[in-house]
């Protein structure tokens, strides 16, 4: 086997290991992205019950006596 042709076969094994290591960064990515966003939603979603939460309250603070809710 020339030294050319062992050369190109490195080549190849090289870019094989490349692509390798390119698709693991791209999934440990993807995995911090998705759960950056489920821990947003999460946040988001306590925040919209106690939002909801404080609300009821106050409008059976207000009008409870009203109608004896």
């Amino acid at each position: 086997m020339s030294l050319w042709s062992r050369l190109k076969a490195n080549r190849r094994g090289a870019q094989l290991i490349e692509e390798a290591l390119l698709l693991s960064v791209a999934l440990v990515a993807l995995t911090l992205l998705v759960g950056g966003i489920e821990s947003i939603l999460k946040q988001s979603a306590a925040y919209t019950s106690d939002v909801w939460n404080t609300i009821t309250s106050s409008l059976g603070g207000i009008f409870g006596s009203l109608f004896h809710w």
